[in-house]
Parts: C-alpha cells; structure tokens; sequence
C-alpha cells in the first residue's frame, strides 16, 4: 500500500528493528512518534541496534554478519514444532496401517510362523532434519527393489518361511515351467528375491507348489483380490501382473470351483499385453504430436522377457481354444514371428527353443480346427481337408522335428506336442468321403490312416504314463486337453463301423477302459507320493477331485457304446469303480453321475465330440500359410 503524504522513508541503515527484521520499507510519521508500520500493527517502534553505513569505494565484505539473537529462539520453535510434525505424521501411519490390515478385502492370513516382516510400505522411512535450512529430508533407499509396490503389500499377509520358499520354488522350476516356459527364473535368483521383483507372480507360484491345498485356497483369495481391485479397478498394468495372469490362466484347473474362468482370464491376459504395448515392436520413428499432449519416451528395444511374454501368450489363448472352443487364439503378426525366431535360438535358457516348438505344433493344429468365416465350428456341412494339405501339414510337422537340438528330441514336454499334432492331423483324414473302388485300394489307405491314428496315440500315451510322480504336479490344462481328446480319438477307433478294421486289436492295443483305470490309479497314489493334504470341507483339491471327473468320463464313454456292440465288450471295458446295483447300459454296469460334473465344460466338450458324425478337422479345408 502506498504511504501517506505525511510520512517519508527512513534513511539508508535507519530503518527500526522492527521494520528490519520483517525486511519491510520502513516510512517516519511527520508526527515523529513512530514509524508507520509500528504505529498501524500497534508495536512499540525501537530503533536498530546497529546502523548500516554506506561506504563508497569498498568492495563489499565476504564475511556475514552475525545472526540477531532474538532468531536464535525462533529457530529452536522451528526445530520443536517439525518434531512434533514427525511424530504426528508416523503415528497416523501406524494408525492407518493397522486399519488396512483389518478393514481391507484380504483372506485369513496363512503364516507358517508367528509373526510377517512388515512390507516396505508399512516400514517408516527414516528422517533427517536440517535446522540450518529447516527441511526435512525423507532418506528412501535408491534400489528400485524397495520402492513402494501395492502388490508386494497385498502378497505380505502370506508368510513362507525362505526355506519353504525355496523349496517351492524349486518345484515350480522342474515341474511346471518346463511344461509351458512362459518365464525365465534363473536359478540365481532366490524365493525372496522374486517375491520383491516380480510379486504377484511369485504369489502365484507359491500357490501351485504348495503341499497345502487350504494355503493354496487362501492364496487364490488374494490372487482375486489383486486382479479385481488392482488390474481391473486401479487400472495396474506391468509385466509381472501379466505373467501372473498367464500362470493363473494355464493352472486354472487347480483352483477351478463350479464354472471355468480360463477363458476370461486369458482375453484378461490380452488386455493387458496390449495396453502395455508388448505386442507389438516399438516403433523406430513415432509420429510427432502436439505440444499439449506428452512426448512419448524414446525407443527402447524390446527385452527377451517381453518377446517371451507374446509367444507365451499366444500359447495360452491357443491352449484355451483347444480345451473350451470359445475364444481364438491371438492373431499371429510378422512381429510375432521376429519373437519366435529369437526364441528358437534359445540364447538365454533352452527351453525357449520348446516354448517355440509348442507353438509352431499349435499353429499346424489351430489350421486344422479353427471355424471359417461361411462354416462357423460345429456347423453343418463341414468337409475334410484335402490330401495336399494333409501332406503339406505332415511335412511342416516333420520339419519342426528336425530343426530340433538333439537333446531336445526325446524331452517329454516337446513330445506331448509333436504326437497331439500328428494326431490331429491324421484325425482329420478320416472325414473324407468313401470313393467305390473295384481294387480296394481306397480301403487299404483309409485303415492306413486309422492305424497310423491309433499308433500315434499309443505314443503320446507312453508318454504320458511315463511322467515321473514328482513332476505330474505340474501337468497343465493344456495337457489334461490333449489327454482327453486323445480318449476320444481313441474311442471312436474302438466303436468305429469299419469294413476291414479289426476293434479287437484295437482294444488290445489301446482299452480306452484301462487306460482310464489306470489313470485312476496313478492320480489315486499321487497325494500321498508328494505329500499333499487336501482342504477339509465341501471344496477338494486337484488331485482329489480330479477321480470323479475320471469316473464321469467313464460314464459318458459307457453310455455311448454303440448298441451293436460285440459279446464282452463290457467285459473287455473293466470298471472297478463303478456302482454294480444290477442296472446296466450297453451291457455295462451303469454309474452314479455327480451333478455337479455334468455342467462341466470339459466333458460337454468330449459328449460333442463324440457325437459329431464326422471327425474333427477344420470346416472349409482352407490353409494359412505359415514360415516356421
């Protein structure tokens, strides 16, 4: 404000004490009492201890003045009131941390002690204050390890001592990833240290690997808490969720309750690939844009991690095709292919070079079953696939063996793929139409095929029945799909009405009966080899439940015997788990279906396909060509 008339500005170094020390102009009254500003807040005007004189031709001092006494006590308030600040500021967060921990939306802790090391959230960072300045200085570690994740804060309520820790995850390195390889976890790198990189997925591992299947129960509840409040609501998006979403997707048989979720979590597992941009390379040049919006980051080439993430998504939405039929796999790219090809060179694990082989054995099977535009799945009217596709699909398939690594030939989790590939395609020949033919020759190919079918499955069986104990823990939906699609297969070559085709040989070499028998059993004794404790109450695990879906399989194979079948094919078909009441279908005794497996996905699917008049095969026998 603008003094008075009345008043003048106070010499050069004449200003009172007051107006000094709030650095205000100091302006004299006319009256000569006080100055203006000490007469207007009604403060006694004092003058300055000390007056500044101007001397010309000095160069100005370095040395400071000594401070007023009088700032001396304002500096220790100062110092006072951001102590009280900092114990009112930690107590608030021990409050609010101990109302997270009750009020949010997390299951029973399952702590294997007594006690959880508080999360890097909950911890108070330390504290540092500098009165010279007057600023407190928050002392945050530097490692991007320690920085505040919600994740790792929604994982802490689940105490694995590092012991158990590490010996799940040794489990989850021999027994699941070969099986699917959709991450790389170098065995550097320990339990803790994953649960601090990559925590969701580490949650997820741990839920798996356990011997525990209430734990494994709890864990699901937090896995659910963080897809729906942090991916869905929080909008979260980062690589370890996506991993963890992959994992929880292809082991969702574990966890599965009345209705299947695989599909929802796979096109899940889409949405976040692309909002993070992953599948796609970055581009070289992005376009300009305007100054109000912000700049895109530089281009950083795509890390091995992120390449091996897009194939392994590629093989989920595949695997979820396979086993439900309801939503495709991902459309293949030209940068997809660049990913696959760096992956067959298998530079930082080996089994990079399998992932890559599942895929390719994935594509030649999606050409052979996936619905055409005219000819939707399951339509009418389907037609096979002529013979030069057939052979050109054979010849694709021999090549992906060959350009395999010899060590790599003969491993399981490669053959799985091989055989089921060879299968389908073989399968798909048998819905060529008959054509008369005098010399019978068009008859000595077509049981040609239909042995090279049933061969092919004795394979993918021995396979299969040779999986050590210790490791069918990891077995995968993909797998659990092929094994029931190689049981249909297997009994329409039992029941097929075909002149020529002995069934007796057939049910030699390959009972469809025994072979679920002997599942039965192999699963039976699996619980008790690993050490698995099932939940108690209504909900079962896995390797508990996974009996009855075999007996239903049982039933529903019993049940569509054809009427015409020979004398002791009952006998020929053993079922010692059956309910012997007298009643009997097709001459076999009849079983007791739970209804709650008879919404099941799965065997709705095996019930179509064993109805369906023809084979499986794609309807329009079109090809999309594909480089390996």
């Amino acid at each position: 404000m603008a003094p008075e008339p009345a008043c003048s500005p106070a010499p050069y170094g004449r200003a009172c004490a007051g107006c000094s020390r709030a650095k205000c102009k100091c302006f004299y009254r006319s009256d000569g009492s006080a100055c203006e500003r000490c007469h207007r807040l009604g403060k006694a005007c004092e003058p300055a201890s000390a007056v500044r004189k101007r001397k010309a031709g000095t160069p100005p001092t370095t040395t400071r003045p000594p401070a007023p006494t009088s700032a001396q006590p304002l500096a220790s308030r100062l110092e006072e009131k951001l102590d009280d600040l900092v114990t009112i500021l930690r107590s608030q967060a021990v409050e609010r941390t101990g109302r997270d921990q009750t009020t949010r939306h997390t299951p029973q802790s399952t702590r294997y002690g007594d006690s959880i090391p508080p999360s890097p959230a909950q911890q108070n960072p330390d504290v540092m204050i500098d009165t010279t300045t007057s600023v407190i200085h928050l002392l945050r570690p530097a490692s991007p390890e320690a920085s505040y994740s919600p994740i790792l804060e929604d994982v802490s309520i689940h105490d694995v001592p590092d012991r158990v820790a590490e010996e799940q995850m040794d489990i989850f390195r021999r027994a699941f990833i070969p099986l699917f390889p959709f991450v790389h976890i170098p065995t550097t790198i320990t339990a803790s240290e994953l649960r601090r990189q990559k925590p969701f997925l580490w949650l997820v591992a741990m839920s798996l690997a356990t011997r525990s299947t209430p734990q494994q129960f709890a864990m699901e509840e937090t896995m659910w808490h963080i897809i729906s409040h942090r991916i869905v609501s929080q909008h979260l998006m980062n690589l370890d969720l996506l991993l963890g979403v992959i994992c929880f997707a292809s082991w969702s048989h574990y966890f599965k309750k009345e209705k299947p979720f695989m599909c929802m979590l796979s096109q899940l597992a889409v949405s976040l690939a692309f909002e993070m941009g992953i599948h796609q390379d970055a581009p070289a040049n992005p376009p300009p844009r305007s100054r109000l919006l912000v700049q895109p980051a530089g281009r950083r080439p795509r890390t091995m991690e992120e390449r091996r993430s897009i194939i392994a998504l590629f093989h989920l939405t595949s695997a979820t095709w396979s086993a439900y039929r309801k939503t495709e796999p991902l459309r293949w790219t030209p940068y997809m292919d660049d990913c696959l090809r760096l992956l067959c060179e298998g530079r930082e694990t080996p089994l990079d070079i399998v992932l890559a082989t599942q895929v390719k054995c994935q594509v030649i099977t999606y050409h052979l079953t996936r619905p055409s535009a005219s000819n939707p799945a399951g339509g009418d009217g389907s037609k096979a696939p002529s013979t030069v596709l057939t052979a050109a699909l054979l010849r694709q398939l021999s090549d992906v063996r060959q350009s395999l690594p010899a060590q790599l030939g003969s491993d399981r989790h490669v053959q799985f793929y091989l055989y089921y590939t060879e299968i389908k395609i073989k399968e798909s020949l048998f819905g060529k139409p008959k054509v008369p033919d005098q010399t019978g020759l068009s008859n000595f190919h077509r049981l040609q095929d239909l042995d090279a079918a049933l061969s092919a499955i004795e394979r993918w069986l021995e396979v299969f029945f040779g999986w050590p104990v210790h490791e069918c823990i990891g077995v995968n939906v993909d797998v659990f799909s092929q094994f029931s699609q190689c049981l249909v297969v297997l009994f329409k070559l039992a029941t097929l009405d075909e002149p020529g085709w002995d069934l007796e040989e057939v049910r030699r070499r390959a009972d469809v009966f025994a072979i679920l028998d002997r599942f039965y059993e192999f699963i039976e004794g699996v619980p008790a080899a690993l050490g698995i404790v099932d939940a108690e109450g209504p909900r079962r695990g896995l390797f508990f439940k996974v009996k009855d879906v075999i007996r239903a399989i049982k039933t529903l194979f019993l049940a569509q015997l054809p009427p015409n079948a020979p004398q002791g094919a009952a006998a020929a078909f053993p079922t010692p788990n059956s309910r012997a009441d007298g009643n009997e279908m097709n001459g076999a005794p009849e079983f007791t279906l739970d209804p709650a497996l008879m919404d099941d996905a799965l065997l709705n699917m095996m019930y179509d396909d064993i109805q369906i008049p023809t084979w499986d095969f794609r309807s329009d026998g079109s090809y999309m060509p594909f480089t390996m």
